[in-house]
């Protein structure tokens, strides 16, 4: 069974090498952070940091980071097989993520055993570090969940949004639309209210893999979580608003949002998920206004730098490629959203570059016209779909970028290829979009999208010339001699990377 929460965790990675204490002093002032980028880089265990500068006689004196950066751990978190390929983590996600099981309210839990209110909240209690050099500040939201509820229908929303710690008891947030509790925030501004809301850190990883995915409007990720888990759930009352928090989290905090222009203070830069910055300048934001906190004895905080995948190091040798449970979680909800949406023959799907910006899906073609079907499908989902959408045939690889860009350089006839739609809706937090542009159009961003159809053209007639085929043949040996040359690989004396036959 999964881990009840991130403790547990994070013994059992200990045990199994995917962590490690830093028991040498570290300053929360950039150096956690040029640490964490440098272990992401070289495919290091994640980091417990038990000796940081300034925190060694505060309630909170340990801080971890990286359990989500490579795809054993997500494994470990799962409770399956350490080396289950790619391929099976979708399925299994695929499956587990359409069930729900409802979580089971609890009367108390670890995340009570200490209470602090009003004048005791003090957000410094926590190490809280400066992660990128260009930050605004110190950002104490980056690897938690953010607990919010549709005033009218109740609907329970839980997502994982970035908040800069202002003083001690006030968080600069980023809220941006179409993010489901910007919903919320819609109506209870209506109302002339604040919102209450009720941030978690330190909880289990597959609750944080849920919250840092697109589900749907009106899904509640705590009964995706359990279903994920194959577990329920446990929650507890929240102190001072009427929200449910996992009872099992290292700590809570509890307030308000205002929604209040006047109110807004500045927030950012920081350095986000694209490995970039948008801009070098504070912008005035919501404020969550903390009220209590409640957390475990002796709790672990968490923490993340976004836009540190091992492909943004390209000085250093090996495997660059993305390894993280984004890899497969991402293109799991894909391929439900095009099952949905009534899309056939649809064969795998992967995602590569920061906020799966580049989709790539192979069919079995149906009919003249299916890689836009796909495409059109995609950018039709609630959350915008993907920049780039490629897609190629069945018999290529998704997760194997080589032979995607083979299918590209052999199958696409240029313009005929590609289609593109102008001046749609995109990523806020895209480097790519001018500042100006995401000015005028209050956060959000102005997209381009381009479709590569990678497959052979559908109205292509066989051909005696290729053998029968409606494409030309490959030339590569036949399988049955591939294998006889593999029985017979080590009689040749030659070395070489293991294949899997």
């Amino acid at each position: 069974m999964p881990f009840k929460d991130l403790r547990s965790l994070l013994g059992a990675l200990e045990e199994k090498g995917e962590a490690a204490r830093v028991t040498a002093e570290v300053n929360w002032d950039e150096e956690i952070g040029a640490i964490f980028q440098e272990a992401v880089f070289r495919h290091s265990p994640a980091q417990i940091f038990t000796n940081i500068k300034d925190y060694k006689n505060t309630h909170c004196r340990t801080l971890a980071m990286g359990m989500d950066s490579n795809l054993k751990r997500a494994c470990i978190a799962l409770g399956v097989k350490e080396n289950s390929p790619r391929g099976e983590l979708v399925s299994l996600w695929r499956e587990r993520s359409r069930k729900r099981m409802k979580p089971i309210l609890v009367a108390g839990g670890p995340c009570k055993e200490v209470v602090h209110r009003g004048e005791q909240v003090d957000l410094l209690e926590f190490p809280v570090p400066k992660l990128h050099p260009l930050d605004g500040g110190r950002y104490i939201l980056t690897w938690h969940i953010i607990v919010t509820k549709d005033p009218e229908t109740g609907w329970v929303n839980v997502g994982t949004y970035r908040g800069m710690l202002l003083d001690r008891n006030s968080i600069g947030v980023l809220m941006q639309w179409p993010a489901h509790w910007s919903l919320h925030a819609s109506k209870y501004k209506a109302m002339g209210k604040p919102m209450p809301a009720a941030v978690c850190i330190g909880v289990d990883l597959i609750t944080m893999m849920v919250s840092t995915t697109s589900c749907p409007a009106g899904a509640n990720e705590y009964e995706i979580a359990g279903a994920i888990r194959n577990d329920p759930m446990e929650l507890v009352k929240a102190e001072t608003v009427d929200l449910e928090v996992p009872a099992s989290a290292e700590i809570v905090l509890e307030g308000e949002i205002s929604l209040d222009p006047s109110t807004f203070r500045p927030e950012g830069p920081f350095g986000e998920y694209p490995g970039h910055y948008t801009g070098l300048g504070a912008e005035l934001r919501h404020v969550f206004k903390v009220n209590c906190v409640t957390h475990r004895k002796d709790p672990i905080f968490t923490a993340s730098s976004p836009g540190m995948a091992p492909a943004a190091a390209p000085e250093l040798p090996g495997n660059q490629t993305e390894h993280s449970y984004m890899s497969f979680v991402g293109p799991a909800l894909t391929w439900n959203h095009l099952e949905d949406a009534g899309v056939g023959g649809v064969t795998g799907v992967s995602s590569y570059g920061p906020g799966n910006s580049i989709t790539v899906v192979s069919i079995n073609q149906h009919h003249y016209g299916h890689a836009k079907q796909v495409a059109n499908a995609l950018w039709g989902a609630g959350r915008g779909g993907s920049k780039y959408v490629i897609v190629v045939d069945s018999d290529i690889d998704v997760s194997d970028l080589n032979k995607v860009m083979l299918a590209i350089a052999n199958r696409s006839q240029g313009r005929k290829s590609l289609t593109v739609v102008e001046d749609t809706f995109g990523a806020g937090l895209d480097p790519a979009v001018h500042p100006d542009i995401k000015k005028k159009l209050k956060g959000s961003a102005k997209w381009d999208r381009i479709l590569i159809d990678a497959t052979w053209p559908f109205d292509w007639e066989a051909r005696e010339e290729w053998g029968g085929l409606n494409h030309p043949p490959n030339s590569r040996a036949s399988q049955t001699t591939i294998s006889k040359v593999r029985q017979r690989w080590l009689e040749y004396n030659l070395e070489g990377k293991k294949i899997k036959d």
